[in-house]
């Protein structure tokens, strides 16, 4: 099981990154539907725990220095989300067996849903020492 909530985390973060590159570097309003699908809240008017993953792992990019962002609006989105160099200089670094931006595998991968391309692809270019 721990395994499905890692590879959501990848998932999660590859698509906040690619779509902080698509409007960059303009700052935007970014949902969290976007990156985790619809949300089903319970009664009590609580998200599920996928949202709640889905919301972690922005904070976690905000956090570790790879996005900016303003208010979080109930949990629901956050107000000028944005990459940082750091993110935006790694997403278009060359990888050099495919001679490609990593943005560009990046994006395939997560197309093909191969999770552990993602991972591989977040953990060698991203997630790495400064």
């Amino acid at each position: 099981m721990l395994d499905v909530h890692i590879d959501e985390f990848f998932n999660d973060c590859a698509v906040a990154l690619l779509m902080g590159l698509q409007s960059f570097p303009a700052a935007k309003t970014l949902f969290v539907e976007d990156i985790a699908g619809p949300d089903d809240m319970d009664e009590f008017g609580l998200h599920s725990a996928r949202h709640i993953a889905a919301l972690g792992a922005l904070c976690w990019l905000k956090d570790e220095g790879f996005v900016r962002f303003g208010a979080m609006d109930r949990q629901e989105s956050v107000d000028n989300f944005v990459l940082t160099s750091k993110a935006f200089s790694r997403l278009l670094a060359l990888e050099p067996i495919a001679n490609q931006p990593v943005f560009q595998i990046l994006e395939s991968a997560r197309m093909e849903q191969d999770s552990t391309r993602v991972s591989f692809l977040l953990r060698t270019y991203l997630i790495k020492e400064s």
